[in-house]
């Protein structure tokens, strides 16, 4: 597959970024390198029955078997602690003071 300094221009226009020519000029080296390497990778012979390597070779081994439940199997609301109308609520910084739109504590604390 290659890639045409017009492919990239018209990519930046949809992602409605101004590039140069040069910028342009750039970019259109840099795809081509990667999708030449992915041309490389799709086309590498792989022996039948052969696991690819996974992770780099210092990684721990997991026990056969053992798999960890993932914790996005579950929606956010049943394990984030700030969870509202579907977006995680981060507290402000006390630096900039209460943004809840509630009173102030009566108890002289903040």
């Amino acid at each position: 597959m290659s890639i045409t300094s017009d492919d990239v221009l018209r990519m930046a226009e949809r992602a409605k970024l101004r590039l140069s020519a040069s910028e342009a000029a750039e970019f259109t080296a840099d795809l081509a390198m990667i999708l030449e390497y992915f041309d490389s990778l799709a086309s590498a012979p792989a022996s039948v029955g052969e696991a690819p390597e996974l992770g780099p070779p210092e990684a721990p081994e997991r026990d056969p078997g053992h798999l960890s439940i993932d914790p996005l199997r579950s929606a956010p609301s049943q394990f984030a602690q700030h969870f509202r109308d579907g977006f995680f609520v981060i507290p402000s910084p006390p630096s900039l003071g209460d943004r809840s739109g509630r009173e102030p504590a009566s108890d002289g604390a903040g």
